[in-house]
């Protein structure tokens, strides 16, 4: 049985940390432009180095970052701590026609922005000519 926050004991507590690990719903917009993908995500509270993004060979955009609790509590006690940490995980299935060499992200006021430049793409039909 669960109890009322203020009541829990040491025991519940540790388990409770292990079980609750709060995602954050991102917001995402994927725009296509005609020289790149543009991802923008909405991650407020979030520092530059706490992002890892990666494209693999499959394609696939991974974006996901993970917030640490703050250790200061000022010589309290903490009787509900909801923002201990936060963490979210996005993927985004991206056309096999990018340049995965030269995927770009910044972050400013809160929003995350990945761009993925494309690829020049190849000639539907080429004719050869016999000479």
């Amino acid at each position: 049985m669960l109890l009322m926050p203020m009541f829990r004991d040491e025991f519940e507590d540790s388990f409770l940390d292990r079980i609750h690990a709060p995602c954050v719903q991102s917001r995402a917009d994927l725009l296509e432009t005609a020289g790149a993908y543009v991802i923008k995500v909405d991650l407020p509270g979030f520092e530059k180095d706490q992002f890892d993004i990666e494209v693999g060979p499959d394609h696939v955009l991974r974006l996901s970052g993970k917030q640490s609790e703050e250790k200061e509590t000022e010589g309290g006690k903490y009787h509900v701590r909801e923002r201990r940490q936060v963490q979210f995980s996005r993927s985004f299935r991206l056309p096999q026609d990018i340049k995965q060499h030269e995927v770009g992200a910044a972050y400013e006021n809160g929003v995350l922005t990945v761009t993925v430049p494309k690829a020049e793409k190849a000639a539907e039909k080429l004719k050869v000519q016999v000479k």
